[in-house]
C-alpha cells in the first residue's frame, strides 16, 4: 500500500502546488491580500484534478499486483483526500489569521475557505464514485470542465477587483460568516459524516465493479 500511497500523493503534491503557490506568492510579497479569496475558491479545483490525474495513472493492472482489497484501496484514497484537504484547510486558516488579524473580513474569508473545503470533500467523494462506477476514461471529460469552468469563473468575473472594491462580504456566505461559531464547525462535522457515507458507497460500487470485471 506504501507504493500506492507514494503514487497518489505525488499527484495531490504536484496539483496543490500548482494552483497554490502563484497566489501565496503574491500574498507573502504583499501585492494583494484577497488573493486568499481566490486560494478558497480553487481547492475544489485542484482538488478534482489530482483525484482526475491520479485515476488516470493508476491503470487496472497496478491496483491489481497491490496486496491490498479493495476496501483498504477506497479507504486509502479517501483518506488522502481528506488529509490532504484538511492540511490546506488549516494552512488558509493560519493565513487568514495572520492577514486580517481580529478584523471584520476574517470572518468572511474563514467562512470562504470553510465552505469551499467542505464542498470540495463531497465533490471529491463524487469524482471517486463516478470513477468507479462508470470508469476511469469517462472522469477527464467531466473534470477538465469543471476545473476550466472553476479557475476561468474567478478571472472573468475578476474576484480579485470586487475584493479591492467591495471587500469579502460579495463573495462570502453570510450565514456562516456572521452565524454562531458553532455553526461553523457543525458545517464541517455535517461534510466529514457525508464524506464518510460517501466512502461506505464507493466500497460497495468498487467491490461489485471489480467483481462485474472478474
Amino acid at each position: 500500500m506504501s507504493v500506492l500511497l507514494k503514487k497518489s500523493s505525488y499527484f495531490f503534491f504536484t496539483h496543490l502546488a500548482t494552483f497554490s503557490l502563484p497566489p501565496l506568492f503574491m500574498l507573502l510579497t504583499g501585492k494583494n491580500r484577497g488573493v486568499l479569496a481566490v486560494m478558497a475558491l480553487w481547492v475544489p479545483a485542484w482538488l478534482s484534478s489530482s483525484i482526475l490525474w491520479s485515476e488516470r495513472m493508476e491503470s487496472y493492472a497496478f491496483l491489481r499486483l497491490l496486496p491490498a482489497t479493495d476496501r483498504r484501496i477506497v479507504r486509502l484514497k479517501f483518506g488522502l483526500a481528506l488529509g490532504f484537504a484538511a492540511v490546506y484547510w488549516l494552512l488558509m486558516t493560519l493565513l487568514i489569521r495572520a492577514t486580517f488579524g481580529a478584523s471584520p473580513e476574517f470572518s468572511g474569508y474563514t467562512a470562504l475557505a470553510d465552505l469551499t473545503c467542505a464542498v470540495s470533500l463531497l465533490l471529491a467523494g463524487g469524482w471517486y464514485l463516478f470513477s468507479w462506477r462508470f470508469g476511469p476514461n469517462a472522469l477527464p471529460a467531466a473534470v477538465m470542465v469543471f476545473v476550466m469552468a472553476v479557475t476561468r469563473s474567478t478571472w472573468i468575473v475578476d474576484v480579485r477587483a470586487i475584493l479591492r472594491s467591495s471587500g469579502i462580504e460579495p463573495i462570502a456566505p453570510r450565514w456562516l460568516a456572521e452565524g454562531p461559531g458553532i455553526l461553523r464547525w457543525a458545517l464541517l462535522a455535517a461534510a466529514l459524516g457525508a464524506y464518510y457515507g460517501l466512502m461506505r458507497l464507493a466500497v460497495r460500487i468498487k467491490e461489485k465493479s471489480e467483481a462485474t470485471i472478474s
